[in-house]
C-alpha cells in the first residue's frame, strides 16, 4: 500500500541526513555499466557513496560525502576536491568517532561553511554543529555555534557578506530566516515571513540560489523570492510546467538552470529548465538528463554545470554530470569538453 507524500518528504529528509546508509551491489541503476551511469563518470569508483553538499571555490570543487568502502566494508566521511578531470581525495573522517558534517553549505570566497550533521555511526539525529572547512589548509573545524532547529530542513545563502540560514523545524510549524556572520561566527534570526504555501526548506536546499543580489527557492512548481535588503520574502508571477520536489538548481551568467526533482521513490524527473529572473519566464531546455535524479548538490564552474550525486528512484546516485547550457548538452564520458 502507498504511504502519503508527506511520509515520502519527511523519510527523504531524514535520508539525507544519514551518514553512511547501507548500499547494497545491486543498488546500480537498471542496465548501467558499473564503472559509468549511462556515459557518465562517478566521484570515485572505489566507494559506494552519499553527496552531501558541493561548493566551487573558484579552483575546484569542493564536495562533502559519506561513503563506505567496497573493499574494507568501513564508513568515512569525505571531502573531495575536483579540478577538471582530476579528483582527489582531500580530508578523511571515520565515521563513529565524532558527528559527520554535512547538511548544507555555502562558499564564502575563503572557507566552506557547513551547516548541520547526524549523529554518529550515521543515526537519524542530526547534529546542532556548525562547521568550517578551509580548502587551502585542508583544516575542518567545529565552531562554537549551535544550530537553533537541529531537526529542520535547511537551506543556505551567501550574498557576499553574510550566510542567510532558511530553517525549518519538523517539530513546529514555523519557518525561520537566521543571519550568520563569518567574521564573528553567531547566528541571528531575522523577522521575516514565509509566503503561504511555502512548505519545508529542506526540499529546496538544492535548488536555493544567489542570483545578482538576491535569493531564489524553487519549491515544486513555484519560485520564491528573497530580498535581503528589505528582509521580504514572495512569490514570482511564474511557474514550471511540472510540480516536482527537491529539484537541483544553481546560477550561472544566464540565468538559473533547474534540473530534476521527485513525487515519489517511483517518480523522478530527467527535465532542465532555464529561469531568466530579468524575464521572469521559465524556458523548457531540449536536453535532458541522461537519468532521473533529485537532491543533486549543483556547482558552475564559469564554464560547465556539474550535477553531483544525487538520489535516482530512492537510490544514491555516486556520478558526476556535466551539463553545457550554453550549447543545452549533457556531455558524455567519451565527449571533449570545449
Amino acid at each position: 500500500m502507498k504511504r502519503p507524500l508527506p511520509f515520502f518528504l519527511i523519510l527523504l529528509l531524514l535520508l539525507t541526513g544519514i551518514a553512511a546508509v547501507k548500499i547494497l551491489e545491486n543498488e546500480y541503476l537498471d542496465g548501467i555499466e558499473e564503472g559509468t551511469f549511462g556515459g557518465v563518470p562517478k566521484l570515485d569508483d572505489s566507494v559506494y557513496l552519499h553527496a552531501r553538499f558541493a561548493v566551487w571555490t573558484g579552483k575546484e570543487i569542493v564536495v562533502g560525502a559519506d561513503v563506505l568502502s567496497k573493499e574494507t566494508d568501513t564508513k568515512e566521511f569525505r571531502i573531495y576536491k575536483i579540478y577538471g578531470e582530476k579528483k582527489k581525495v582531500a580530508l578523511r573522517i571515520p565515521i563513529g568517532e565524532k558527528p559527520i558534517p554535512g547538511e548544507t553549505a555555502a562558499w564564502t570566497g575563503k572557507e566552506v561553511i557547513i551547516f548541520g550533521g547526524t549523529e554518529n555511526e550515521g543515526t537519524a539525529y542530526e547534529t546542532p554543529d556548525v562547521y568550517l572547512y578551509n580548502p587551502e589548509t585542508n583544516q575542518l573545524t567545529t565552531l562554537n555555534v549551535s544550530l537553533p532547529y537541529p531537526n529542520s530542513g535547511k537551506a543556505a545563502l551567501w550574498d557576499g557578506r553574510y550566510v542567510y540560514l532558511f530553517l525549518k523545524s519538523f517539530d513546529l510549524e514555523e519557518r525561520f530566516v537566521y543571519r550568520f556572520d563569518p567574521d564573528n561566527p553567531g547566528l541571528e534570526m531575522l523577522n521575516v515571513t514565509y509566503p503561504d504555501g511555502f512548505d519545508n526548506p529542506g526540499t529546496c536546499k538544492y535548488s536555493t540560489v544567489w542570483y545578482r543580489g538576491r535569493g531564489y527557492l524553487v519549491f515544486r512548481d513555484r519560485i520564491a523570492l528573497f530580498d535581503p535588503q528589505s528582509l521580504s520574502f514572495e512569490w514570482l508571477n511564474v511557474t514550471l510546467p511540472t510540480k516536482y520536489y527537491a529539484r537541483s538548481a544553481v546560477a550561472t551568467d544566464d540565468g538559473i538552470f533547474i534540473f530534476g526533482g521527485f513525487l515519489t521513490w517511483e517518480n523522478f524527473s530527467t527535465e532542465i529548465f532555464k529561469f531568466s529572473p530579468e524575464e521572469n519566464s521559465v524556458e523548457k531546455m531540449k536536453s535532458e538528463l541522461p537519468f532521473p535524479l533529485a537532491q543533486a548538490p549543483v556547482v558552475w564552474d564559469g564554464r560547465y554545470i556539474y550535477l553531483i550525486g544525487g538520489y535516482s528512484n530512492g537510490r544514491d546516485v555516486n556520478a558526476i554530470i556535466t551539463y553545457d547550457y550554453r550549447s543545452d548538452k549533457v556531455l558524455l564520458v567519451d565527449e571533449k569538453r570545449g
